[in-house]
């Protein structure tokens, strides 16, 4: 029973795309992040060490959630390498966030506060796990994109730094360089890491003008179009809690 938990060997609540668990979770982080908005001046006057502790419980649920994964995969020894590495960005945003707040770097909030959407925000609306509720991969998915989401705005408004152009380039180079080194892992190892080799199956099917496109484009459209709205957005609220 429990390994059928871990390694979804008894599926039998298949997962639809935009079927009803799929708008409820959609959903749900749309009331989860209004909810934080509309408090974020009070969560912005919390005591420092409410704010620490927060930001910890916080980076705690992440690191469980990513250990289970490890140590269940290892002990029901379905571990791929060619999957379940953490080398897709919405991963690579759950250990920044750890590292982040683990590590007590504030200097690295700013671009925590980016990578927390820009990682989990397509995964959201594209959501693809084999099945639902009776599965930890379903878990998995929520909490380390559905959950992060909002643990980012929240840590937003515990933490408002000032967001520079400066930090925008940095963010824009750093996964412009994680895109050119995946690319060289995917074509030695045959993996798909961030995508890029190949926009999953099932969202060309959806939008199948994207196939005229070369990933790189599709990628980067997509990232700077996030990357930008989220600045306007910190920026205007960096200035109304002055």
């Amino acid at each position: 029973m429990l390994k059928e938990f871990f390694v979804d060997q008894n599926i039998t609540i298949p997962f639809k795309l935009f079927g009803k668990t799929h708008c409820f979770l959609m959903l749900f982080v749309l009331v989860g992040l209004f909810i934080v908005y509309f408090n974020r001046k009070r969560i912005n006057h919390f005591p420092e060490r409410l704010k620490r502790k927060i930001v910890v419980i916080f980076a705690l649920i992440l690191l469980f959630n990513m250990i289970t994964l490890y140590v269940s995969s290892f002990i029901y020894h379905s571990f791929d390498f060619k999957t379940m590495l953490p080398l897709h960005l919405c991963y690579l945003s759950n250990y920044f966030y750890i590292l982040a707040v683990i590590l007590a770097k504030e200097k690295w909030y700013p671009y925590l506060y980016f990578l927390a959407f820009l990682g989990p925000i397509p995964a959201i609306i594209f959501f693809d796990v084999p099945s639902v509720w009776e599965s930890f991969n379903f878990y998995l998915y929520f909490i380390s994109h559905h959950l992060l989401v909002i643990m980012g705005l929240f840590t937003f408004y515990l933490y408002p730094h000032k967001i520079e152009v400066k930090h925008l380039i940095w963010l824009v180079v750093v996964l412009n360089i994680l895109f050119v080194l995946m690319k060289i892992f995917n074509d030695y190892f045959g993996t798909n890491y961030f995508f890029t080799n190949a926009i999953p199956s099932f969202i060309v099917e959806l939008f199948p003008f994207l196939k005229y496109f070369p990933v790189v484009i599709i990628l980067e459209g997509m990232e700077i179009l996030i990357i930008w709205g989220l600045f306007l957005f910190f920026k205007r609220e960096l200035s109304l809690l002055k």
